[in-house]
């Protein structure tokens, strides 16, 4: 296989992958879950070609290798289902989750009635507006940029919009 070069001597694999067909992310995901099995270095340019170098924790055959190499790829198509049927039902997820909420606020607002009777002055506006984040938390804060992403576009909030161009390290 052109994709896999196997080094038995060395006990790894180095494994190409097309960014173009598997993301990034897929390809974390797919990392992460064979890790009890071995180690993973991510190289390359995220653009062109990503070598992803996978160690053995423990002494294999060239065979062995070369299976764990292909369970890699069994993993990176599992994760690109698993990222197009998200895609594909984030409508219907979103629809349940809108729904669930206006259940619940209908059911505060028979709570609403009741408190007025009680004395409570909170309205149910007030309510909603409890649940909403502020905007200032809606970033991530990492002065050392250690969370910096090798696709920063796909990775929402990590600039503080509060603070100046000045303050912020880089």
């Amino acid at each position: 296989m052109k994709n896999i070069e196997l080094k038995p001597r060395e006990n790894l694999a180095v494994i190409s992958v097309n960014p173009k067909v598997f993301a990034l992310e897929v390809i974390y995901a797919a990392a992460y879950v064979l890790l009890d099995k071995a180690y993973f270095i991510l190289d390359g340019d995220p653009e062109e070609e990503i070598k992803v170098t996978m160690k053995p924790k423990k002494k294999m055959q060239k065979n062995e290798i070369e299976e764990l190499a292909l369970k890699f790829y069994d993993e990176l198509i599992n994760y690109s289902m698993y990222v197009v049927q998200a895609a594909r039902n984030q409508a219907v997820r979103e629809a349940i989750i809108k729904r669930a909420f206006a259940t619940n606020l209908a059911g505060d607002i028979a709570a609403e009635r009741n408190s007025y009777s009680k004395g409570y002055s909170h309205t149910l506006k007030e309510k909603a507006e409890e649940i909403k984040m502020k905007e200032e938390n809606l970033y991530i804060d990492d002065p050392k940029g250690i969370a910096k992403p090798w696709t920063p576009e796909k990775a929402k909030g990590l600039k503080n919009p509060f603070k100046s161009e000045k303050n912020e390290c880089k």
